[in-house]
């Protein structure tokens, strides 16, 4: 995956940045003819190439210096339509530089970042792919970066592979969590493959024991992750639902969300709770 270090008009805009802060382990989406064609696996932090010289003539007003981000790519049996698809994707899109537009048509850009709420709904959408995608991209991570990085930790490898797991939502941090949820608090849905394995303090923010630990996660409906991660609602002390004055109002409506309570939390996760209403949630 390559592109310029500037467009057009010599400037460098929130696509091209993208490019330098991909992450090796991140998937990417890739879009083409009005539908998702592939999955991909980041295994490279951008870094400073030439142009490729299959681009020939393409591009001739580009620089010839850009930013490439190695990247293993599954083609998709099931290649979804996210027109087809918006009245569940549209209310998850990013407020700024979204890669689709709301009728569900791809917008002229070329890296765009979505949060975890958007790419686990286009997941389950792609569907009967996931188990092959999935067992694909647990062994380029394993073999990649990010496991280098836990490796130079001095970790033992069955830790190694524990924290590489958890990073994609797998492995022991889900199985941790779902000893201590059942389902989603709010919107009462227990099929777990319909739940986001969401941290409650964030990963980049958690050591090692944490990121593993059951306790510091809830099993939530995309939207509810989405509202969640970002920042718009919390839980208090006694499992009432807060909702932030930054919260879009409309969607709230249109998701039925509402205070409530949600029951009462252990000990454990009260204090991850007390972190993310002090650090997360926007007041």
């Amino acid at each position: 995956m390559w592109s310029p270090k500037t467009n057009s008009n010599g400037g460098r805009s929130e696509y091209y940045r993208n490019m330098t802060r991909v992450t090796p382990g991140d998937w990417v989406f890739s879009y083409k003819g009005q539908r998702i064609v592939a999955l991909g696996v980041v295994r490279s932090r951008g870094y400073s190439a030439s142009k490729p010289t299959e681009f020939n003539n393409v591009g001739d007003n580009w620089s010839e210096e850009g930013w490439r981000v190695d990247v293993d790519y599954k083609l998709l049996h099931n290649k979804i339509r996210p027109a087809q698809n918006m009245e569940k994707l549209a209310p998850l899109l990013p407020e700024r530089y979204s890669p689709l537009q709301q009728n569900g048509r791809g917008n002229q850009v070329y890296l765009c970042a979505i949060g975890d709420a958007f790419a686990q709904t286009l997941l389950e959408l792609i569907g009967e792919d996931l188990p092959q995608v999935e067992t694909s991209g647990l062994e380029v991570l394993l073999d990649g970066p990010l496991t280098d990085m836990f490796r130079e930790e001095g970790l033992a490898e069955t830790e190694v592979e524990q924290l590489t797991k958890s990073r994609r939502g797998q492995g022991i941090f889900r199985a941790n969590l779902e000893k201590i949820e059942a389902g989603c608090r709010v919107t009462g849905v227990t099929n777990l493959k319909h739940l986001i394995a969401s941290h409650i303090k964030p990963w980049s923010k958690s050591d090692n024991q944490e990121r593993l630990d059951g306790n510091n996660g809830l099993l939530l409906s995309p939207h509810i992750d989405h509202l969640f991660d970002k920042g718009h609602i919390t839980f208090s002390e006694n499992g009432d639902l807060m909702i932030s004055t930054s919260a879009d109002k409309e969607a709230l409506g249109k998701w039925q969300i509402r205070r409530m309570n949600v029951g009462a939390f252990n000990e454990h996760q009260l204090r991850y709770l007390l972190y993310h209403r002090t650090s997360v949630f926007n007041q």
